[in-house]
């Protein structure tokens, strides 16, 4: 091993061990490390893969570690550091990314957590009444698990209602992984009449109109829908921009293990009718500017509130109140008020309904917000099915809380040490010059996720600011030099308080190629010098974003030295350490990675020209390009004209 090569601790990463781990940790990620249900982020990355980076870094730099996350989200880093004994200084411009994170790294006794959950779930049945009260067909007394709702809209032309289904088949019975598709299965014809077929293998022709129906026909193909009365043909936005009611058309009842799905009763229509609730409290408006939020501004969502059936925001309302009232007041009630803001992503009419597998997606599933025509609103507490009840989030606070309270971590022995978090632009951090021994972060994916407009929703519930987030380092629109300007500003101030032996892990995922150039471009503009690099399987591609595309499952991680003003000796001028492997093609997400890391291992020494070539190599890569036959059943989101990359 050379002296160059010996700068870097990527060679005490075991790739094939932590790959190993991160994806058994990706696939069931509450279940190995609970605590990162506490609060929804997006993007997180592993605690394999960064643990294992921080126990790389440790063996050259042994003893107590001051490590910093200026981009601080999900707190992935944090967390991993603050297990280790290390000190922890972690910071993030969302107000509900440092809330949370504080929350997550003083989490208090298990105790102190069911003492308010206990106080809150003896509440609860006088709060939800008898919102989902009702019984399945043979009498047995049952929940409401989910009610859909489909869009209906009258056509500009000739006042035609219509009801929007998104697809022929609304609806298996049974999970498609349970033999679904030879089940009976709820079909709607183009008219909008609903009704229940044997299987979902061919054709039936509807009993009310007798139209043929292919269970696989979708019925807003480009974002367009034609008027079943006249004819005439106009985008969703147009139909849904003046209004819609949203009729629900089938529930899904549950009695214990027992499930089963059909239209509402007249009782069950009641109970979801607007007219049953009156909400109290508005959240402010939807901007109309946005990446991701316009979309839903030039769709009818004007309001946050408007998201929500009234039934959903009136239950959210009582049991948010009540949260806030359980327990002692401290960190065990503000944890369950946490959990119960959490729910409020399941909002009822932007949540999709997957047609496959009998649950309901979030709002902003995939990094996106979703537009459906068919929403699925959820049992707020929870009935035994369904994604993020509160139900749900309670069990996930309460093991999250003794997980914590059992894992070995070290900060008991460094009592009045507590982890910093701070909630400001990264780009000015409350640290003195060199004074950290490792900054460890994963910047935000250019413009892949608009993290800002994502959290919202939640921040309107939780009462946070709602006010744009000046300083975040996103790519946004009308402004293609920002993201690189932001990014090069965050990481002059992550070399300014690194210490002169100090370094910067980065791990970083993307399809896009100018995504690349900017991070490489900034890191370089910011002063520093890549000494290691390698990749690592760090994502589950199975995930609802990534099915079916060609999404990013591997991070290049870079190791980086702040070299400006340094006097280099001979040693120093050496190439970074990397692995054979990290530029040997294998599949297309291996060969990218590979063309990239040409360019990523060069950071510090980049020539005149390099982001001409790097532009060109990339862009023609089939890496970049979307795959072949990527899944058609996906939220409606986003403008057509708009192309960028998928989820990283």
């Amino acid at each position: 091993m050379t002296e160059g090569e010996g700068r870097s601790s990527l060679r005490h990463f075991d790739v094939a061990a932590v790959e190993a781990q991160a994806r058994a940790e990706s696939r069931n990620r509450e279940r190995v490390v609970p605590l990162v249900s506490l609060y929804r982020w997006w993007a997180r990355r592993t605690d394999a893969v960064t643990g294992a980076l921080l126990d790389a870094y440790a063996v050259d730099h042994p003893g107590r570690l001051h490590v910093a996350d200026p981009f601080a989200g999900g707190g992935a880093t944090a967390l991993a550091a603050l297990r280790r004994g290390h000190r922890v200084y972690a910071q993030d411009i969302n107000p509900w990314a440092a809330g949370g994170l504080r929350l997550l790294l003083g989490m208090p006794s298990p105790r102190e957590v069911d003492v308010a959950i206990h106080e809150l779930s003896r509440k609860a049945p006088a709060l939800l009444a008898d919102a989902y009260a009702t019984h399945l067909s043979d009498g047995t007394a049952a929940q409401l698990a989910h009610t859909l709702r489909v869009a209906v809209t009258s056509c500009a032309e000739c006042g035609h209602e219509q009801k929007l289904f998104p697809h022929a088949l609304v609806s298996l019975t049974v999970r498609r992984d349970c033999g679904g598709d030879h089940k009976p299965a709820w079909l709607a014809c183009r008219r909008g009449h609903l009704w229940r077929a044997d299987d979902a293998t061919h054709s039936w022709p509807c009993p009310t109109c007798r139209e043929l129906v292919d269970p696989a026909a979708g019925y807003t193909a480009g974002r367009r829908v034609s008027c079943t009365g006249c004819g005439s043909e106009r985008t969703l936005a147009e139909r849904l921009s003046t209004g819609a009611r949203w009729e629900p058309v089938l529930v899904e009842r549950v009695a214990g293990r027992r499930r089963e799905l059909g239209p509402p009763t007249d009782r069950e229509k009641t109970q979801a009718a607007d007219d049953s609730w009156t909400p109290g409290r508005t959240l402010g408006a939807v901007p109309a500017d946005g990446v991701e939020t316009r979309v839903l501004h030039v769709h009818g969502f004007r309001q946050w509130e408007d998201l929500y059936p009234a039934r959903q925001r009136v239950l959210l309302e009582r049991l948010l109140n009540a949260a806030a009232s359980s327990g002692r007041p401290g960190p065990g009630r503000d944890a369950v008020v946490l959990a119960v803001t959490g729910a409020t992503e399941m909002a009822g009419l932007v949540s999709r309904w997957d047609r496959y597998y009998l649950k309901s997606y979030e709002g902003m599933a995939g990094h996106r917000f979703s537009l459906t025509t068919l929403a699925a609103e959820p049992h707020v507490w929870g009935a035994g099915s369904g994604r993020g009840t509160i139900q749900r989030r309670l069990a996930a606070l309460s093991r999250s809380a003794r997980w914590w309270a059992e894992s070995p971590r070290q900060p008991q022995r460094h009592r009045g040490r507590r982890p910093t978090v701070v909630c400001a632009d990264s780009r000015v951090m409350d640290l003195p010059d060199r004074s950290v021994d490792l900054v460890l972060t994963d910047p935000p994916y250019h413009d892949d996720v608009q993290y800002g407009e994502l959290s919202l929703p939640l921040r309107a519930w939780a009462g946070l600011s709602l006010q744009s987030l000046d300083g975040e380092t996103v790519a946004g629109v009308g402004d293609p030099g920002q993201y690189r300007r932001l990014l090069t500003e965050v990481l002059r101030e992550a070399a300014r308080v690194l210490t002169r032996d100090g370094h910067l892990v980065l791990t970083y995922a993307n399809r896009s190629p100018a995504a690349w150039i900017d991070c490489l471009a900034a890191l370089q503009a910011a002063g520093f010098r890549t000494v290691g690099a390698l990749t690592v399987h760090a994502e589950n591609e199975t995930d609802a974003a990534k099915r079916g595309r060609r999404a990013c499952s591997r991070d290049l991680v870079l190791d980086l030295v702040a070299d400006a003003g340094r006097r280099r000796g001979p040693a120093e001028r050496l190439p970074a350490w990397a692995p054979p492997s990290l530029l040997t093609p294998g599949d297309d997400e291996r060969g990218f990675l590979a063309a990239v890391a040409v360019h990523a291992l060069r950071v510090g020494a980049l020539e005149e020209g390099w982001e001409e070539d790097a532009a060109r190599t990339l862009s023609s890569h089939p890496f970049a390009r979307p795959a072949a036959g990527s899944d058609v059943d996906v939220p409606l989101v986003g403008d057509p004209s708009w192309t960028r990359s998928a989820p990283a």
